[in-house]
């Protein structure tokens, strides 16, 4: 997954979601917002469908609590509110970062202090790492689920010894601690880990204690196993070709993905707890974010740390509590007092349902203030410019992201430009010319801009959401695909081991195609980039056959955008 945050225009390229799981369009604000708040969960309001709860709060009262769709789709249960839901992986994040805020107040640790003062087992290399690095993802650590390779889930088993024994063989930070940024799952693997030595219980027996029991958060558990038997727990769902099916990855383990399962009536809950200044919870959280690095040139510095983010929304201000995946379960309006839960027993549409609903309530009566330069109406496109065909064929292409992750196909159709993504996502056809070198289309119901940059002989393509006039993916490059011919690919054919890494790597050779496998990584095929024996993986990984100087492939080196340089040696 990739970090960057995920808004309309890359939802609806880059998540890998049928298109019937598109984003869902803009809302224009109705007179009664609660008339609205059911087109946008109609997604999940059925029988056949997997559920979901929301629940707006308005100056301490809960103004609006409705549930959709099911609970358990076999057995015919509806969605309530008192339903526990799963928080997947790194969403909930927060409650781990509270954990080490306790443990600060108390004074049995600095935020400062080396995180191997508190955890021996951490390898030597990483000796001045300090938790604060970690809390704001700047320590260097590679991510341990990368370092698993292709193939591995953050729910699958991974025990402490693997964990330290993959870091101990990895043997390196990409970084110096606080002088860069990455995220990384081994930052908050290492912080569970800390919480736990240093408490000596369990995080959720430590955080039971002191934060659900005092709050009447009975529903909250961390580290729920989807093999235990829970009352009124709706387990979670995923899309398939004819339907959804329960997903069971979320199992406990010890460092792998926190599974951390609520309720929405323990979210209201929650949601008065962080806002009432005599609990202290926001102060806590004040004195951990202090000093989080910006996430991108030209923000705060504040924007994220620990799943908490500073945002805007179609030019509403949030506070949005989440994580990578962008499973939004709890939004804040700064300066007032509107609060939007959200549970769903799915991923689609997470992300956009809680601030949706917020932007309602906040340009309705229902609240006393709106928010400065929050839009009420739908941005109208501009007025397109007679452009002749002959004027646009300079912009057709493949356009790609620096990582190689994101590739759109610009073409020439019946006379105007079309965009095609390859792999998920729908096709943008019919881009308006409005200005030169700047396209609009409207793309899962919002406006984007397309904005070329003619660079040299090349071209450039940025992508903006008109309405909050932010980035809608990352800077494209025009760059031309490379076409490997059969001798080139007769050569990567073979076994590759890691040097620092547990993994091995089966790559053949079959019609052309370059396919590789490994455990736990079904064969699929590399996808050609731009440059020569550099490959696509379909997950986090690209791909580079190195050779000697004789011209003979002797390893593979796989990038990520949380590790780089993983060397496979050929056997």
């Amino acid at each position: 997954m990739n970090q960057r945050r995920l808004n309309s225009m890359q939802c609806a390229l880059l998540v890998a979601l049928p298109a019937a799981l598109a984003c869902p369009p803009l809302l224009a604000a109705p007179s009664t917002p609660g008339t609205a708040v059911a087109a946008i969960f109609s997604r999940y309001d059925s029988t056949t469908t997997p559920g979901c709860s929301v629940a707006v709060v308005d100056h301490g009262k809960v103004v609006l609590k409705k549930s959709y769709g099911m609970a358990d789709i076999s057995l015919g249960v509806p969605m309530t509110s008192s339903h526990s839901m799963w928080v997947p992986y790194s969403e909930a994040r927060v409650f781990v970062a509270l954990a080490v805020a306790m443990l600060a107040r108390d004074g049995r640790i600095l935020l400062d202090d080396p995180v191997r003062k508190h955890v021996s087992d951490v390898p030597a290399y990483a000796g001045s790492v300090t938790l604060r690095n970690l809390l704001h993802h700047t320590s260097g650590l590679a991510d341990y689920g990368v370092l698993a390779g292709p193939g591995f889930e953050l729910g699958d088993r991974l025990s402490e010894d693997e964990f330290f024994r993959s870091l101990a063989r990895w043997g390196r930070l990409g970084y110096q601690p606080g002088q860069g940024r990455m995220y990384s799952n081994t930052d908050y693997a290492m912080l569970k880990i800390l919480v736990e030595r240093v408490a000596g219980v369990s995080l959720h027996e430590f955080l039971e204690g002191r934060l659900f029991q005092p709050l009447g958060m009975a529903s909250t558990h961390i580290g729920f196993n989807q093999a235990d038997t829970r009352p009124q727990h709706a387990l979670f769902q995923e899309k398939t070709d004819t339907g959804y099916r329960r997903l069971l990855r979320y199992r406990t383990s010890p460092v792998s993905g926190i599974s951390v399962t609520t309720s929405l009536d323990d979210l209201i809950r929650w949601d008065a707890a962080l806002r009432d200044p005599a609990r202290g919870l926001s102060s806590m959280l004040a004195q951990v974010e202090a000093g989080a690095p910006p996430q991108e040139p030209g923000t705060t510095g504040q924007d994220f740390a620990f799943g908490v983010h500073r945002r805007t929304h179609r030019g509403l201000p949030l506070v949005a509590y989440h994580g990578v995946g962008e499973y939004v379960y709890l939004v804040q309006v700064p300066g007032q007092e509107l609060s939007v839960a959200t549970l769903c027993n799915a991923y689609a549409g997470m992300e956009s349902f809680g601030p949706d609903v917020a932007q309602l309530y906040a340009n309705s009566t229902a609240t006393a203030a709106v928010a400065p330069g929050t839009p009420s109406v739908i941005p109208k496109p501009r007025a397109p410019l007679e452009t002749p065909p002959s004027a646009l064929v300079r912009y057709p292409g493949a356009y790609r992201s620096a990582d190689g992750k994101l590739v759109l196909d610009v073409g020439l159709i019946d006379g105007a430009l079309a965009i095609t993504p390859r792999g998920a996502g729908p096709d943008v056809p019919a881009l308006k010319p409005v200005a030169e070198h700047e396209f609009e289309a409207m793309v899962s119901g919002l406006l984007h801009a397309f904005i070329f940059a003619p660079d040299g002989d090349g071209m450039n393509l940025a992508i903006r959401e008109v309405a909050s006039n932010e980035a809608a993916a990352p800077p494209l490059q025009r760059r031309a695909d490379w076409k490997p011919d059969a001798a080139a690919t007769r050569g990567y054919a073979g076994v590759y081991v890691g040097d620092d890494v547990e993994v091995t790597l089966h790559v053949r050779v079959e019609d052309g195609r370059v396919l590789m496998a490994s455990r736990g990584f079904a064969e699929s095929p590399l996808v050609p980039l731009d440059t020569a024996d550099r490959f696509r993986l379909p997950d986090l990984y690209s791909a580079t056959f190195e050779r000697d100087d004789s011209g003979r492939v002797i390893a593979i080196v796989l990038d990520a955008t949380r590790v780089n340089g993983m060397r496979f040696t050929r056997r």
